[in-house]
């Protein structure tokens, strides 16, 4: 009997396994990069590292519904060790996925908001600005052990939304005085070569009445060329501002272009030594399964940003 028992157990177990499916994901980069404007004290060269592991599973059950969660491992340079952040589990089920847990913010994870970054760690002085939710890639924070989020994604025919709704401590009753749970939407539809995109944040960051919003466009003007325009009203007017990014890129065999040009109108840009306009070039070498990048910024501060390295996923 208890040789029965143990073979029988064996082969559930095994069927369990043979029926879901664990992946692992990543990516890796290593170069040079150059910051003017480091801090007194600071090195203003350093090497810039990251490995990073996705880890997923899945499973899917007979009525069509998909279950599975996320936990990611990373190191990056000058960390004492690799971190393991706050997992998420999802369910998925013809294109409407729930998530909960450590959530992606919809606010960052806005479609095109991020197009005009360069280099090989991917930076930009147009990207979005102010504070707001994303995907917590390392662990939380003693004060962020009760972050609890949701989020909502649904794609149809080329329309893509998501909503979330991230609570800075779901064990309180009433959150203090100033804070507030975020909510997020973001929608993008792309026809023939344009893309468009939106998105908006109430109590970014969980900060009450900190409001964002976000519309950007993209046309590719043929299979090589991309030009897109974008707007960020970052929250805090003074603080933070409004930025207007234009980009583009041009590809060309194994080389791609990148550049763009970012004005913000806050308030530290308009005094002695800074400036409202930044602006960065960038190129990519396709290597056949890495990418070579470099790139050149002027930020607002008026000091050159700079780097080169390589990058891979796998």
């Amino acid at each position: 009997m208890k040789k029965i028992l143990i073979a029988t157990t064996a082969l559930i177990a095994t069927t369990t396994v043979a029926a879901a499916e664990v992946g692992i994901s990543g990516m890796g980069r290593f170069g040079l990069r150059y910051d003017g404007g480091a801090g007194v004290g600071v090195a203003k060269t350093q090497v810039e590292t990251r490995l990073r592991f996705n880890i997923d599973a899945s499973k899917a059950t007979d009525s069509g519904v998909t279950f599975g969660g996320r936990i990611r491992l990373q190191y990056d340079e000058n960390n004492a060790a690799a971190v393991l952040n706050a997992a998420n589990v999802y369910a998925s089920y013809n294109g409407l996925k729930v998530t909960v847990g450590n959530v992606g913010g919809a606010y960052d994870d806005a479609a095109l908001a991020y197009n005009s970054e360069v280099g090989f760690i991917g930076q930009s002085y147009g990207n979005p600005g102010g504070n707001f939710y994303s995907y917590k890639t390392g662990a939380y924070s003693a004060a962020e052990a009760n972050r609890m989020g949701v989020n909502v994604t649904y794609s149809v025919a080329g329309f893509n939304i998501e909503a979330s709704y991230i609570n800075p401590d779901q064990s309180l009753k009433n959150l203090p005085a100033g804070t507030a749970a975020e909510f997020a939407l973001t929608a993008n539809y792309k026809m023939d070569q344009f893309t468009i995109s939106g998105a908006i944040a109430q109590n970014g960051d969980g900060v009450k009445s900190n409001d964002l919003l976000f519309i950007g466009g993209e046309y590719a003007l043929n299979d090589v060329t991309n030009i897109g325009l974008l707007y960020f009203d970052n929250g805090d007017k003074t603080v933070d501002g409004k930025t207007i990014t234009m980009y583009g890129n041009y590809k060309m065999d194994a080389v791609v272009l990148r550049g763009y040009v970012a004005n913000n109108d806050m308030a530290a840009n308009k005094v002695a030594g800074m400036s409202k306009t930044a602006f960065g070039v960038g190129a990519d070498y396709d290597l056949g399964g890495a990418t070579l990048a470099g790139s050149i910024e002027r930020g607002f501060n008026k000091k050159t940003r700079a780097g080169m390295g390589v990058k891979f996923s796998f």
